[in-house]
């Protein structure tokens, strides 16, 4: 597993040409995870949200969105966001 740093950071390991999403996990208390499916659009500069633990989506979202509506920028400044490496 890769810890996320930064936004920049984030965007980078979001990023794929070929348009699969990368998985992410948010640590939570206890040792539970967060599973987490994101892909970030280098040319839209959104980002697409599934949240493996209901399926739910969230497509589109602005880095304001995105710090507004999940708690992924705040897991990133709390060290508690990280991309598996398979």
């Amino acid at each position: 597993m890769k810890p996320i740093t930064s936004i920049e950071d984030f965007k980078k390991e979001a990023s794929n040409k070929n348009g699969d999403y990368s998985d992410f996990f948010i640590t939570l208390n206890f040792n539970l995870r967060s599973s987490k499916r994101i892909l970030y659009d280098e040319e839209s500069e959104t980002f697409s949200v599934i949240n493996e633990i209901d399926d739910s989506y969230q497509d589109d979202l602005s880095e304001t969105q995105l710090a507004d509506e999940t708690l992924i920028v705040e897991a990133i400044n709390k060290g508690a966001l990280f991309k598996y490496d398979f």
